[in-house]
């Protein structure tokens, strides 16, 4: 434990001596022990349990900005800077994996609806289809609608109550910890995402080419690329949580009024013009996905909108946005 004691105290090495410093290495201290008992519990031995202990340190400067953000919003307000619990920042990513599975699964049953439209019209013909079929789009918006409702409201209550409040070092850790362990899943997610949706076009061409059944083709497409979108917006959503709690300094709520600190922060990082563009985004988005399937029928390849415009809504945000 000496050889960890040593290494936080070289960290402060030239940093003056406070009650805030010295409270900081003594929470940085016991930390760290209680780390390498963890470690040491699991099996390791004490040099791999003190090289992971050390690994795991942040930059002290982090931890110095930390302390200054909050001494200079108690010798501007009076109080105590309010900061986002641990147990709250893990309530958030909970909701944020319910929402993504309910908002995955609500794009899914939507698409299975349009695709069973796709089967009834290569069983019982066009004609027949039009009533048939059209009650299994409606009946798949009617359930996924509904989900998307319950994840929105979900995440709108939790955005609001974490609305302009600190994000601590700590909390920032934790959460550091959590995106690491989940990045073998998003990347199956991704990569899932992407075989099914070049595997959907295989039965297009088998039943077109062959059997001379389009119809059969296209709903096969649509259900492969529904599986394949679910694993986009779940694996997106999830990290997306991770993301957000990692690179704010105050948390910026996508709902509603924003705070003082966190309006600041968000303005200091897009510009004006960006965050217009962002609200009207998606809706136009929607529209338009909407006008390609019920007036031109073009339901087959029209879900490629979604995932195209993610990647060019994300490449906009990548240029426009200023991350510090």
């Amino acid at each position: 434990m000496k050889t960890i004691q040593d290494y936080i105290d070289s960290l402060f090495l030239g940093i003056a001596e406070t009650n805030q410093t010295k409270q900081l290495k003594e929470d940085l201290l016991a930390s760290a022990e209680d780390r390498y008992e963890d470690l040491k519990s699991q099996g390791k031995s004490e040099n791999e349990a003190i090289g992971g202990v050390i690994s795991e340190f942040g930059s002290i400067d982090e931890l110095l900005e930390e302390m200054n953000i909050k001494q200079e919003f108690i010798e501007e307000k009076g109080y105590e800077l309010d900061e986002i619990t641990i147990e709250e920042s893990f309530d958030f990513l909970k909701v944020c994996h319910r929402a993504a599975t309910l908002i995955g699964l609500g794009v899914m049953v939507i698409i299975l609806g349009v695709a069973a439209l796709f089967v009834s019209m290569a069983l019982y013909g066009e004609g027949v289809a039009e009533g048939l079929g059209l009650l299994f789009v409606f009946l798949g918006a009617a359930v996924g609608v509904p989900l998307f409702i319950i994840a929105g409201t979900s995440l709108s209550n939790t955005n609001k109550k974490l609305d302009d409040r600190f994000i601590s070092i700590q909390v920032k850790n934790e959460i550091k910890k959590r995106k690491d362990a989940f990045q073998r899943s998003f990347i199956f997610c991704m990569v899932a995402g992407v075989v099914l949706c070049i595997l959907s076009i295989i039965p297009v061409v088998f039943f077109g080419t062959i059997y001379g059944e389009v119809f059969f083709g296209m709903a096969c497409l649509l259900i492969l690329a529904s599986f394949g979108v679910f694993f986009f917006i779940f694996g997106g959503v999830i990290m997306g949580s991770f993301t957000k709690m990692l690179e704010q300094t105050y948390f910026i709520s996508d709902e509603g009024e924003l705070g003082p600190r966190a309006k600041a922060e968000r303005d200091s990082k897009r510009p004006v013009w960006f965050q217009t563009i962002e609200k009207i985004y998606w809706p136009i988005i929607v529209a338009v996905f909407l006008c390609q399937g019920f007036l031109l029928g073009n339901w087959g390849s029209n879900w490629i909108i979604f995932p195209v415009a993610g990647i060019i809504f994300g490449i906009l945000e990548s240029i426009f946005s200023k991350n510090e």
